[in-house]
């Protein structure tokens, strides 16, 4: 298995891992081999210690091509460094500092000097790369004035993020795809074609059910809230994660159209080859306004099961309109999706 997905890059001096892997900000997620050929352009057998990232790709092939790159960018030509600067016709241009932001986690570099925010609602680390290359001594507290300068110079690079827009949206599909390692055709079925669904007796029809609001849903790849209760276990519901991540606790609130005397709850996880967003720890109310709910009727930790997993109530409530509440996931990350949520119960006599 290829490091750098799977694992940490190591440190070519000292066979070290770097900390992190990808997916996150720190070194190991961030610092790979960057290897270019251009056969009678490119010099073989170069090595340079130029620092770039990669925002710096557009303007070189700008550059090469003859385009013009946008001016609103971050990145900056290599062209200099990897055929020269006489070749090229002007200097390599270097980088005030690399900013890089993604699910919550930011952090910046200026020089050998390191800073990184893991979370939000985190402190600042910081780090001195030339001596630290691991990142495992956090100095913030040694240089507050170096921590406080990084920390002035990724507020001002931070932007809000804007969601883009696409002539063709299966275009932008297959680009998301690609990122991550998946075919055009991306099976909704799990690999031995079998697919649960929940059991339907004493289920609550789902056909005049109405979502009323869901905390979050990624429309970017139509796992939209609604899927929740479709009727079709080969769809999913999973909380936002572009263009930004939302942080549990992640919620649904659903009209079942009339009210009815509820007994329990269904919940059935994503049906494909993957445990993102299936439910842990869970509470469901019930109420006859779609604004106020009073304490959890149920509350539950399902498990990582592809069958149909219950929430019963000790005694049936009445009510109209239920809420959904995922307060964890199973493997402790913060996302939540389902691939269907049914409710049990009958009209009232």
């Amino acid at each position: 298995q290829p490091r750098g997905f799977f694992g940490a890059n190591v440190d070519p001096r000292t066979g070290s891992e770097y900390r992190g892997k990808k997916g996150n900000l720190y070194e190991g997620g961030l610092r790979i081999p960057f290897i270019a050929r251009w056969p009678g352009k490119i010099k073989p057998g170069q090595v340079t210690d130029h620092l770039g990232y990669f925002p710096d790709i557009l303007p070189t092939v700008a550059e090469v091509t003859g385009a013009k790159a946008p001016g609103d960018i971050d990145g900056i030509s290599l062209l200099p460094t990897l055929i020269g600067e006489q070749a090229a016709g002007h200097a390599q241009q270097q980088h005030e500092f690399l900013y890089w932001e993604i699910g919550g986690f930011t952090a910046i570099r200026k020089g050998n000097w390191r800073a990184d925010l893991p979370r939000p609602n985190a402190e600042w680390e910081l780090y001195d790369l030339s001596t630290d290359p691991g990142e495992t001594k956090d100095i913030s507290a040694e240089h507050g004035d170096v921590l406080k300068e990084l920390v002035r110079l990724a507020e001002e690079a931070h932007e809000p993020v804007r969601e883009g827009t696409f002539s063709r949206g299966d275009r932008h599909e297959r680009d998301r795809r690609a990122k991550f390692g998946k075919h055009d055709e991306t099976p909704t079925a799990k690999s031995d074609g079998k697919m649960h669904v929940i059991p339907p007796e004493g289920l609550i029809p789902n056909k005049d059910w109405k979502l009323v609001r869901a905390s979050s849903e990624n429309s970017g790849n139509q796992k939209y809230a609604a899927n929740a209760f479709d009727g079709n276990p080969g769809t999913v519901w999973h909380t936002q994660f572009s263009p930004e991540l939302a942080q549990p606790p992640h919620e649904l609130v659903v009209d079942l159209g009339a009210t009815y005397e509820i007994e329990g709850f269904r919940y059935l996880a994503r049906q494909d080859s993957g445990w993102n967003g299936a439910f842990g720890k869970t509470e469901f109310s019930v109420s006859n306004s779609a604004e106020e709910f009073s304490d959890p009727v149920a509350t539950t930790t399902f498990r990582k099961n592809r069958e149909a997993q219950s929430a019963n109530l000790k005694r049936p409530v009445i009510g109209r309109y239920v809420r959904i509440r995922i307060l964890s996931e199973v493997n402790g990350e913060p996302w939540a999706s389902a691939a269907e949520i049914g409710v049990v119960g009958h009209k009232p006599e």
